[in-house]
């Protein structure tokens, strides 16, 4: 049934990709690193990277529950996802020209993204371009994309592996887990 709230979500969502190439485009998506700790080691052992959208007329953060699935609905995720790739890869090339001590970090990947033809290339080809070290960066995919694309996975998986990049599974545990596909 229509009604105001399907109206309201409506015009949500064409204001957001009103917004969204703009948005890129004049830098308001940004990196935000979230430590992951060991309490083994008791220490931090890496992070994992975060996208906030900075909305300058609001002042303010959109977190990704905002626009994530949007954009994996309208494609625009692709570019997202790249986007944060090449900012984690600058972010190693930084640190390491600054002498800082450098840590592994995770980056997610929409299953939208992993299926393009040039997924391999474009991930491989910057971590090279920014001089990442290996096992320095692991792609992090959804447990649902890894259980209903195993195929399609394992492939990416084995090449990311043999360039340098560790791959994880995100959420797992959050639907059907099935520890001999995680295997």
């Amino acid at each position: 049934i229509y009604d105001e709230d399907v109206r309201a979500e409506i015009v949500r969502k064409e204001k957001i990709e009103a917004q969204m190439e703009d948005a890129l485009i004049n830098g308001e998506f940004k990196l935000f690193l979230q430590p992951k700790y060991s309490v083994k080691l008791d220490k931090i052992c890496g992070a994992e990277a975060l996208v906030r959208w900075f909305d300058p007329q609001k002042g303010e953060y959109k977190f990704p529950g905002e626009f994530v699935s949007l954009f994996e609905t309208n494609g625009f995720i692709t570019k997202l996802d790249h986007f944060m790739f090449v900012e984690v890869c600058k972010y190693f090339q930084s640190a390491v020209e600054r002498g800082e001590t450098i840590y592994p970090i995770s980056v997610n990947v929409s299953r939208v993204t992993a299926v393009q033809p040039d997924f391999i290339n474009f991930y491989v080809g910057n971590k090279k371009k920014y001089g990442v070290g290996d096992k320095f960066i692991t792609i992090e995919f959804t447990e649902s994309f890894a259980m209903e694309n195993y195929d399609t996975i394992s492939e990416i998986v084995n090449q990311l592996h043999a360039n340098g990049i560790l791959c994880s599974i995100d959420d797992f545990g959050s639907g059907y887990s099935s520890f001999n596909i995680l295997k």
